[in-house]
């Protein structure tokens, strides 16, 4: 039963870990957005669009992607440690 529960913990800690790394490239997008609006709305820009994309509306872009990232970042490590722990 030991080795049972090694492979399965080691079969769910590199998922995992790819799930942490996704999820912080998230949280740096969404610290980048908010930190140059901008360069950020220039960058999104699009000419056929009836509204120009502003930076109110990049910053607040970045802030839902600092927030779910930051929030599936901790998600993520609270997951890895119960799985760490657990063996």
């Amino acid at each position: 039963m030991r080795i049972e529960q090694l492979m399965r913990t080691e079969s769910e800690v590199v998922p995992l870990v790819l799930f942490l790394a996704l999820a912080a490239l998230f949280a740096l997008l969404g610290l980048f957005l908010v930190l140059r609006p901008g360069r950020s709305a220039e960058f999104f820009a699009d000419e056929d669009a009836h509204r120009r994309f502003r930076a109110r509306d990049v910053r607040a872009l970045g802030a839902v992607f600092l927030v779910g990232g930051g929030a599936l970042v901790a998600l993520g490590a609270v997951r890895l440690a119960g799985i760490l722990t657990a063996g």
